[in-house]
């Protein structure tokens, strides 16, 4: 068993971060599962696997890919410094766009394409603050099936799935027929020791799911979970706009539940005594709040789901 840079997989560095691979065959196999791993507050699990992961025995191959977006990580922001592209909405890509297209198409038919199941981490980063979930794009066959097993195996999470929404690696695992889900974590610019102890138990459950790893699989905690019907509801970027430039003050928490027209925060004017409210588009519990508080009109401040 060893630790290879993906380097050595034939890839282009200068787009790709580093990544790890765990694989063992055994005789007469004549394929292997693959696993692929790529987020923000998934890179310190990540990290701690490459360095300290080590099972005695290991049936197809593993891949985990720390950190994908080398150059928002370094930024410490969501979008490429070099084109301000975000990666997260721009699958499949283009070998012949700018940075974050040619990144996309890389990952995309370089990684994803050669899978058999994809585990996207992610987390609110510095700018946001997350109620975590589990999620996976809505279809009515085999598929589809698959993505609910691997999402009830991250039992610490309520899980959120909806339809299908385009620009994301779920979108082109989508087109590709493969089984995929993603975990958003907390965020607010830290890494929460209950996050990492979920994702373990998560990533655990999942490999002994498919067998993987050996011996048999732990039972799974009840899971509460959402099924949206609105492609949108799950679009963290289109609700509660900021309505000016300025600071935001947020007066609800997150995990809230609020009712619709509730007063849930303000922004107020950096030049002006402006202050206009931030009020509830609907009924449902906050699992999104800005921890930044200088914002932008348009920014993000609040996403609320019905649970």
């Amino acid at each position: 068993m060893n630790s290879t840079p993906i380097a050595k997989l034939g890839l282009d560095l200068k787009l790709l971060a580093p990544g790890f691979h765990r694989r063992r065959f055994q005789a007469g196999d004549v394929g292997f599962d693959a696993w692929i791993w790529r987020g923000s507050t998934g890179p310190t699990l990540l990290r701690q696997w490459a360095e300290t992961w080590r099972p005695a025995r290991l049936c197809g191959t593993v891949v985990m890919v720390p950190v994908l977006n080398e150059g928002a990580f370094f930024a410490g922001q969501r979008c490429h410094p070099a084109d301000s592209g975000n990666l997260a909405r721009a699958f499949p890509g283009s070998a012949r766009g700018s940075v974050t297209a040619r990144l996309a198409h890389l990952f995309d038919t370089q990684l994803l394409a050669k899978v058999t199941h994809y585990v996207d981490l992610h987390s609110g980063g510095v700018a946001y603050e997350l109620f975590p979930w589990v999620g996976y794009l809505t279809r009515d066959d085999q598929v589809g099936r698959t993505q609910r097993a691997m999402a009830a195996c991250f039992d610490s999470f309520w899980c959120w799935a909806g339809p299908f929404l385009p620009g994301r690696t779920l979108s082109a695992a989508h087109v590709r027929n493969i089984p995929a889900i993603y975990v958003e974590c907390r965020g607010a610019g830290g890494v929460e020791a209950q996050d990492l102890q979920a994702l373990q138990r998560g990533l655990e459950n999942l490999l002994q799911w498919t067998g993987c790893l050996p011996g048999p699989p732990r039972t799974l905690r009840r899971q509460k979970t959402r099924t949206a019907g609105d492609p949108q509801e799950a679009h963290l970027q289109v609700h509660h706009p900021a309505p000016l430039d300025g600071l935001f003050g947020s007066t609800a928490k997150l995990g809230q539940r609020v009712r619709k027209g509730q007063a849930l925060g303000f922004v107020h004017g950096l030049g002006s005594s402006k202050k206009v409210p931030v009020k509830a588009e609907r009924t449902g519990r906050i699992v999104l709040v800005r921890n930044q508080r200088s914002v932008r009109k348009g920014d993000a401040l609040f996403t609320l789901a019905p649970i």
